[in-house]
């Protein structure tokens, strides 16, 4: 761990991962790390997340007009998924700007950019995702899943879950 970066040992092979709260991640501990593999004329450099959510945050970032890795890694260590979506589906640019190297034209684009393009109902538990999967692949879409599986206790076993959500998404 160091103040930039992870390496994370794969089977004696390390990878240096860049990543928003290097402090979040403690020697020997066994982690799952959502990467981002960044290839550029000059350099490859991987980038690593605790969660999907976070990740898939950090992609619809770099996708933004002028905002590359380096400027949305930050953005990512100094406020949680949630806020960052919080504040673009409010167009917060005031919020936007408390970034280091996002000024009012940076902040703009991200809001107009990204506004009503966040998913606020994903969820990055992956029991959750799971049983997303499961839903879709029966035919189901994925924000009719997700409404469904909130209103379930998913502490049941994982048929009940199943089952349950099937009852609400069928109106039953």
């Amino acid at each position: 761990v160091t103040p930039k970066y992870v390496v994370v040992d794969n089977r004696g092979i390390g990878y240096m991962i860049n990543v928003p709260n290097p402090y979040l991640y403690k020697k020997n501990d066994i982690v799952t790390v959502w990467t981002y593999f960044s290839v550029r004329e000059d350099s490859n450099e991987l980038y690593g997340f605790l969660t999907i959510d976070e990740r898939d945050l950090f992609l619809r970032l770099i996708s933004v007009t002028g905002i590359g890795p380096k400027t949305a890694l930050p953005i990512l260590a100094y406020a949680s998924s949630d806020e960052i979506k919080d504040a673009i589906a409010k167009g917060d640019v005031k919020f936007m700007q408390k970034f280091p190297g996002i000024g009012p034209k940076a902040s703009q684009q991200i809001i107009l950019d990204l506004r009503g393009k966040l998913d606020f109902n994903y969820s990055s538990n992956v029991k959750t995702d799971d049983f997303v999967e499961a839903l879709t692949t029966l035919g189901y879409s994925k924000k009719d899943s997700l409404s469904a599986l909130n209103k379930i206790d998913l502490s049941m076993d994982e048929a009940s879950v199943i089952k349950e959500a099937l009852k609400i998404l069928n109106g039953k």
